[in-house]
């Protein structure tokens, strides 16, 4: 009984934890979503630039290998925030509040995502030398979906294992 409880006290802490986590990456998407075109090329020139001087060791690399090099790094790092947010967001949900029903969490969860994933785009069409662009919009609700699908699953998985455990012990202590 003792460890039950001192189990109990623990979940609260990571639920706040999870949910800092989900909330600081969902600012860090903001914050990089909505600013002004120029401030947003100049925030990652510098890793940019790094990424370049080891692709292209050789030489100078040319503009067209820059903006290819520029538009690889925005995407591979638009998929992989929104896959974390995807992951942490659902863990959040799932972990702080267990007892209710999994497919209205699972539910709920997905239309917060999706609807991170919709307004982080479609708020550019407001903020100057930004666009709106249905691809990117898509890009970053898949990698949140994917992320919110493989937590759900494995959720899934174990509630539905965890009942098949009780259910066997319950039948073997009959």
């Amino acid at each position: 009984m003792g460890y039950k409880t001192q189990k109990n006290k623990n979940h609260p802490v990571i639920a706040v934890m999870l949910w800092v986590c989900f909330l600081t990456a969902v600012a860090v998407v903001t914050y990089l979503s909505f600013q002004d075109g120029e401030e947003s090329k100049s925030l990652g020139m510098h890793l940019i630039q790094y990424v370049a001087d080891q692709k292209y060791p050789e030489q100078n690399a040319s503009q067209v290998q820059m903006d290819s090099l520029i538009y690889q790094i925005r995407q591979f790092g638009r998929k992989g925030m929104f896959f974390v947010i995807g992951i942490l967001g659902t863990m959040a949900i799932h972990f702080s509040f267990k007892k209710c029903n999994w497919v209205i969490k699972t539910g709920i969860t997905a239309v917060i995502l999706v609807a991170i994933a919709f307004l982080t785009e479609r708020m550019k069409e407001f903020i100057p030398s930004r666009h709106y662009s249905y691809e990117e919009m898509m890009v970053s609700i898949v990698a949140v979906i994917l992320g919110f699908a493989l937590v759900s699953v494995i959720t899934l998985i174990l509630h539905t294992l965890r009942g098949v455990f009780r259910q066997r012990a319950a039948t073997t202590h009959s």
